[in-house]
């Protein structure tokens, strides 16, 4: 070990990899995985620690944990002190980034975990209030430091903690949701392009609004007249952008909560033509083909059906299937925007069963557009991970 390491990180705890660990490690990834450890050591969760390869040469700092399959996850791999400035840099540098690409909106996602360099954390910005997410015990260790900071570089009306995702319980981290920073109302209006939408930052999905999808509902806005269905619509925000150029949306939504707020969002908008459905958007497809119903654009926008891989059978079923009912209820030159936020399923294998679908319903189409989650949610190239949504704009010819 070189006079650098020894004066910055030598006081840290020291985890060395396997060979095949390191092997890995060289790929980029910043995961390490349990088994890829030469040790299995008694840490503090959450800890920091200097990482080795088997010979004991520096590799990086990472946040340990003691709980997951995903043992480290990389800060950096540089021997800098990780201290209060460290994560100030990173959060102007966040800042910086959204200044550059976000636009024509108050609601975004200000920090996305590792693309970031905040391994397990996000923070949504919904107006002035912040809604926070962590997901790794290095990051909750933290959040005193981090939530001073957000406090003073972005002054926030509030802040809340939406730590209620799944995901915590394989950290071993409690669930809860709280405001622990000003105060917050029931309900955020935020504005995104021409459209205002309401947000329960509270008790919404994920933080109150899918924000990876904002480009998205601008880009089918394009493509929006005639009879338009919105399926699994949650609380109409694709609806509220299609509205206006369209004779008539119809919003499919099996949530009672969400289709009630959906009809608040249409109201803040002045529409009144959305037609709001509660059912399971499965039955609704079904019958519509029976009924003989057509549209000039369909939305398909729903959970992931594949969040671990032992569901990707039934989700490729269920993508299928829901393609193809979109396929027959389209009229000629109608559009068709699909989407996927299933991780365990690809981009070849997601276009793949949407061309299955079209075949099995006999329509020739041709795909106009490929997305991805919005620019306020970009991937690291080294955590495929996040590359997780998928966005087909296709046209049936």
């Amino acid at each position: 070990m070189g006079k650098d390491f020894e004066v910055a990180v030598a006081h840290l705890p020291q985890v060395a990899l396997t060979a095949k660990g390191l092997r890995w490690q060289r790929t980029g990834h910043p995961w390490i995985y349990r088994d890829d450890l030469a040790a299995a050591p008694e840490l503090t969760p959450g800890a920091l620690v200097a990482v080795t390869d088997p010979a004991g040469r520096f590799l990086g700092q990472a946040l340990y944990s003691a709980a997951s399959r995903i043992a480290l996850r990389f800060v950096t791999r540089g021997e800098e002190a990780v201290d209060g400035a460290f994560w100030e840099a990173r959060l102007v540098q966040a800042m910086e980034y959204r200044r550059r690409v976000v636009a024509d909106t108050d609601a975004y996602r200000l920090i996305y975990g590792e693309a970031d360099g905040f391994p397990g954390l996000v923070v949504d910005c919904y107006g002035p209030h912040l809604a926070l997410q962590s997901h790794h015990p290095g990051m909750e260790r933290r959040l005193p430091e981090l939530l001073e900071l957000l406090a003073r570089r972005l002054s926030p009306a509030s802040i809340t903690l939406r730590h209620d995702g799944e995901v915590r319980l394989l950290e071993g981290l409690p669930l809860e949701v709280k405001t622990v920073w000003g105060e917050l109302p029931p309900l955020v209006e935020v504005r995104e392009g021409p459209v205002r939408l309401l947000v329960d930052i509270r008790g919404g999905q994920k933080t109150g609004l899918f924000l990876d999808q904002r480009e998205n509902r601008r880009a089918a806005a394009a493509h929006a007249r005639g009879e338009v269905l919105d399926a699994f619509a949650y609380q109409g925000a694709f609806a509220m952008h299609l509205a206006p150029a369209a004779a008539r949306v119809t919003l499919v939504e099996s949530s009672e909560a969400a289709l009630a707020l959906a009809r608040e969002n249409a109201r803040l908008n002045g529409l009144d033509n959305l037609e709001p459905v509660k059912e399971n958007a499965f039955s609704f497809l079904k019958g519509a083909v029976e009924q003989g119903r057509r549209f000039d654009l369909i939305i398909l926008d729903p959970p992931a059906f594949a969040r671990s891989r032992r569901d990707r059978a039934a989700a490729l079923k269920g993508y299928r299937e829901i393609n193809r009912r979109a396929f027959q209820l389209l009229n000629p030159g109608g559009v068709l925007v699909t989407c996927s936020c299933s991780y365990n399923l690809s981009d070849a294998e997601f276009l793949a069963v949407v061309r299955a679908a079209a075949v099995d319903s006999r329509r020739q189409a041709r795909l106009i557009e490929r997305r991805g989650a919005a620019r306020d949610h970009p991937a690291l190239l080294s955590l495929p991970e996040s590359l997780y949504l998928k966005c087909l704009i296709l046209e049936v010819l």
